[in-house]
């Protein structure tokens, strides 16, 4: 038993430390400008980054945020007399980043954080792909056919964001209406943008609002989503 124990303290600093500088050097490749590194290994890069460890520079100039996104479902919802109904929008973001300012150390604020990255997916774009779109060349078929790999890695990536934001609406709609009720979800994404500087007075509720909508989704089975963050 002694000797499990020391086998286990000399092997877990070991684990943790390879963990560290496998992320760390995931990130790193993530953030760094392109290069023919980064384009080798992007396709694994982008599925271990996103959408839980995605980053960008939005906090500093000179594009900082501008805009607050609320993540919304409406579920279609099956009555007791058999009939359907549609559900009004349940904002789904606003009751998770609560909870998670309430408290950083429960699984609420992997859900908001999870929640965030996967819209932040679906508006932003690949900085790699858009320079290299733009470099692209009519004589060079090798290259071009590296562009479009990439982009259709791309359009894969953002189809397996929308699945995962239909799991959140599915999570949503039992926690609202209970479980094994709901046919059908739809997710949408409220876009605020704040007023701009020269209008620095008004209430950020002044701002331009909008929404992207989603087509409806089939309902998914999925863990309970706990937003109190207790349990």
């Amino acid at each position: 038993m002694h000797r499990l124990s020391r086998i286990a303290v000399t092997i877990f600093p070991a684990l943790l430390i390879l963990v560290l500088v496998f992320h760390f050097l995931m990130t790193l490749a993530y953030l760094t400008p392109l290069n023919p590194v980064k384009l080798n290994v992007q396709h694994a890069n982008l599925a271990y980054m996103q959408p839980l460890f995605i980053q960008n520079w939005q906090l500093f100039a000179p594009n900082p945020v501008h805009d607050t996104r609320v993540l919304m479902v409406s579920c279609r919802v099956r009555n007791t007399d058999s009939t359907i109904t549609a559900t009004e929008w349940s904002d789904i973001s606003t009751p998770l980043r609560e909870a998670s300012y309430e408290n950083r150390l429960v699984p609420t604020d992997r859900l908001e954080r999870l929640q965030t990255g996967t819209t932040r997916v679906i508006f932003g774009q690949d900085e790699v792909l858009v320079e290299l779109q733009e470099r692209r060349s009519e004589a060079d078929d090798e290259f071009n056919k590296i562009i479009d790999e990439l982009a259709q890695e791309d359009e894969e990536n953002r189809q397996a964001t929308i699945e995962v934001l239909n799991r959140i609406g599915s999570a949503q709609c039992d926690r609202l209406y209970g479980e094994y009720r709901t046919e059908e979800v739809r997710i949408r994404v409220a876009v605020l943008e704040f007023p701009r500087f020269s209008q620095r007075h008004l209430p950020n509720e002044e701002g331009e609002l909008s929404y992207l909508s989603f087509d409806w989704a089939p309902y998914e089975r999925v863990a309970p989503m706990n937003i109190s963050g207790r349990g």
